[in-house]
């Protein structure tokens, strides 16, 4: 199977209406032209985006879904965007400049050869300012081959399907598209892919554990660094009983994802 045809069988089970589809291009340029980009950030736009399309836009009047409007969240509509790159090094860097940058909530599809990985930010209004939207935090799937994807990152691709999710309002379906990004982050560590958990946790524990996971990994990192370098005995097995209390806490995480 073509690289097109694996990408046009992911664009068929996202299954989005015919009626959203906008495919607009966006020039790199209007990012440089209000001043959004700093020199890094620009750098990583000239070498790394070959093309930016606003490919789908979901609103009341395209798909059945009401927008959600109230003092601190404004989910009025959801806006699909396509970035074609050449390389994916600084494709965070580059997913955060155009979430900062566009006020609404939007899906990124990020592609590069035969990988995609799909980017969202939750967003809210400004406290202080409510014409200013605020980025509170972004989520991302990882890079996935769509044609040798892992089994739990194949489920995740199948279940990824717009009829799939909330049709409550767009706060609703937006935060569905969350979970199955949190859900698929903790696929990593238990191999397999699933919205629910055996003990019921919410995703904002997930999250957590997700979090505590990559710190206590750093710290196991660090520890076996300090390990290679000592030559006293006794601190060799503080090191190694500190390596295993580590290793214990991740697996007793991971049960719990």
């Amino acid at each position: 199977m073509t690289t097109d045809m694996k990408l046009e069988r992911f664009y068929r089970n996202l299954a989005v209406p015919e009626a959203c589809a906008l495919g607009k291009r966006i020039y790199k340029t209007q990012f440089y032209e209000n001043g959004q980009l700093n020199a890094a950030d620009k750098k990583a736009f000239v070498e790394d985006i070959d093309y930016i399309e606003w490919r789908y836009t979901l609103k009341p009047s395209t798909i059945n879904i009401p927008k959600h409007d109230d003092e601190t969240h404004e989910y009025l509509e959801v806006a699909v965007l396509l970035v074609l790159l050449t390389d994916i090094r600084r494709s965070a860097r580059i997913a955060a400049v155009i979430q900062k940058a566009i006020p609404y909530p939007l899906l990124i599809i990020l592609i590069c050869g035969e990988q995609v990985e799909l980017n969202v930010a939750e967003k809210r209004i400004n406290r202080a300012d409510s014409n200013k939207i605020v980025v509170e935090a972004i989520h991302d799937t990882g890079w996935i081959s769509l044609g040798t994807p892992e089994p739990w990152q194949a489920d995740f691709l199948d279940d990824f399907c717009i009829t799939n999710f909330s049709y409550q309002n767009f706060l609703a379906f937006y935060q569905d598209i969350v979970k199955r990004f949190i859900s698929l982050k903790c696929a990593v560590y238990t191999g397999q892919y699933s919205l629910k958990t055996a003990n019921g946790i919410s995703d904002a524990d997930r999250l957590e554990g997700l979090r505590q996971i990559g710190k206590h990994q750093q710290e196991r990192i660090e520890t076996r660094n300090k390990l290679k370098k000592e030559k006293n005995l006794g601190t060799q097995v503080q090191l190694n009983s500190r390596i295993k209390q580590i290793t214990d806490s991740i697996e007793a995480i991971k049960k719990q994802l």
